[in-house]
């Protein structure tokens, strides 16, 4: 069902006050099973973003993370080798660890299902469909599945509907390209391309496209190695991106033998801003965008800077305004 801003309607096959039974449950598992088919790969239930190294020039920046398959343990913060830990309790932490990590996967999955079909999801059928007898475990495995889209694909979870905790899914605010074919089911690259945003703002605006592969092969993400979510990365970043005018590659000066950078587009500076870049680098890497306070710095000055043009915008809209409307007044006053 289509989003409805003015009257959303919650909806994942199932009406309110309405039990599913078995065989409607098992629709919709295998709908979203069918997202992990090697004909519609999307996540599977292993994969998560991992840190694997630090940022190149940024010695005291944490960790990046990586769209690669790993096992639990990242997932849920905490290690299953604790040497004081006995062998029973790390058993029943890797056991927890895993079932974590199992749902948070598959709620992640269907928000992308819901994503790529239009449709809204609301807490009930989340809880009929995955949560079930967890019910003490729904805040943290929602939370965990919303911070995997947004640094994964690049969509967020939004409450349309606080009654029924109706949920939509979108791309981020501004953007307005996902990578999708149009009428086509796809996976949503925003997420990819605000990573490439945000490796080329921590580089100082410019990349080389040398910097950019090395930086993509710690995420796993190599430069002639169709990646089995996001297709053929060179062409992406190269070509579609390009296209898009979110990403600008020209031959880098000086340089021989003849090598070729990447900027931010026109597109990209109308459609976000260097903090919400910022924002999303930070969420990547686990921590706050204050711990890069250079990079925030410069965020800050340019949020200030848009604000102010704004302001004078609006001004000089609204004396424009009053100005018109002062010569109307004097055009249509009688003598």
């Amino acid at each position: 069902m289509p989003h409805d801003k003015e009257n959303p309607q919650c909806s994942t096959g199932f009406q309110h006050g309405h039990e599913p039974q078995g065989q409607e449950v098992a629709q919709v598992s295998q709908a979203v099973e069918e997202t992990l088919s090697p004909s519609n790969p999307v996540m599977p239930s292993n994969m998560q973003m991992r840190p694997v190294a630090r940022a190149p020039g940024h010695p005291g920046c944490p960790h990046r993370a990586s769209f690669s398959s790993t096992g639990v343990h990242g997932a849920c913060g905490c290690e299953c080798n604790d040497s004081s830990s006995s062998e029973e309790d790390e058993s029943t932490l890797c056991t927890l660890e895993a079932l974590l990590d199992k749902k948070v996967s598959f709620l992640m999955n269907l928000m992308l299902l819901n994503y790529q079909q239009k449709e809204t999801l609301d807490k009930e059928d989340i809880m009929k469909l995955i949560i079930r007898e967890h019910e003490i475990l729904y805040s943290a495995i929602f939370e965990k599945a919303c911070l995997r889209l947004e640094v994964i694909f690049g969509l967020e979870v939004k409450e349309v509907d606080a009654t029924h905790h109706c949920y939509a899914i979108s791309m981020k605010e501004g953007l307005t390209y996902d990578g999708m074919q149009c009428g086509e089911v796809g996976i949503p690259k925003t997420g990819l391309l605000m990573f490439v945003l945000g490796v080329i703002f921590m580089k100082g605006h410019r990349a080389t496209e040398e910097h950019i592969w090395e930086v993509m092969k710690e995420a796993e993400i190599c430069c002639h190695r169709k990646h089995f979510i996001f297709g053929d990365p060179k062409q992406l970043f190269t070509q579609e991106f390009v296209k898009e005018r979110y990403l600008v590659c020209q031959k880098g000066p000086d340089s021989d033998p003849e090598k070729y950078e990447l900027l931010w587009g026109p597109r990209a500076y109308a459609e976000t801003t260097k903090m919400k870049v910022l924002e999303f680098m930070a969420k990547v890497h686990g921590t706050d965008p204050t711990d890069f306070p250079s990079l925030y710095e410069e965020a800050q000055l340019e949020e200030q800077e848009r604000a102010l043009s704004q302001m004078s915008v609006s001004a000089g809209s609204g004396s424009g305004s009053a100005e018109g409307s002062s010569a109307m007044a004097t055009k249509f006053t009688p003598k």
